[in-house]
């Protein structure tokens, strides 16, 4: 037990990072499933810290003659889960992004050609549409 008093301060302090981020949720500031991944990192954390026991008997299972090591190597590895999921959703809103503007510019294009209709007008003196009723024109 003389080590897990040793951690408590880091469990702590994993404990009112996880409780900010759970603010920032709440708070609309960022989305659950943007932040998920540090929620688990942080319960992880708080339970490497609170059982120390278990780190030194994983380190050691999985080839590190250090538990420092070991968790060195861990973080390593989680921050670089958290850099790849960073570049799919950002992909993802950068083609979501180019997505939009496509549509909006072929959009443009069709209005400026019924604005174009409606100026124009027909062979026989009369325009090729009716003018915009008073609900369609835009308010000033």
């Amino acid at each position: 037990m003389q080590q897990a008093e040793q951690y408590w301060l880091f469990a702590a302090f994993c404990c009112v990072v996880a409780t900010l981020l759970l603010r920032l949720v709440l708070r609309e500031r960022i989305t659950i499933q943007s932040s998920l991944w540090v929620f688990f990192s942080l319960a992880a954390l708080v339970v490497l810290a609170v059982v120390p026991n278990l780190t030194t008997r994983l380190a050691h299972a999985m080839g590190f003659a250090l538990p420092s090591n070991f968790f060195f190597a861990l973080a390593t590895g989680a921050l670089a889960l958290f850099h790849v999921h960073t570049l799919v959703t950002l992909s993802r809103t950068e083609a979501r992004s180019i997505t939009l503007t496509q549509e909006l510019g072929i959009l443009r294009e069709k209005l400026d050609q019924i604005e174009s209709a409606r100026a124009r007008p027909a062979p026989g003196g009369t325009p090729a549409l009716p003018p915009p009723r008073k609900a369609d024109a835009p308010h000033e």
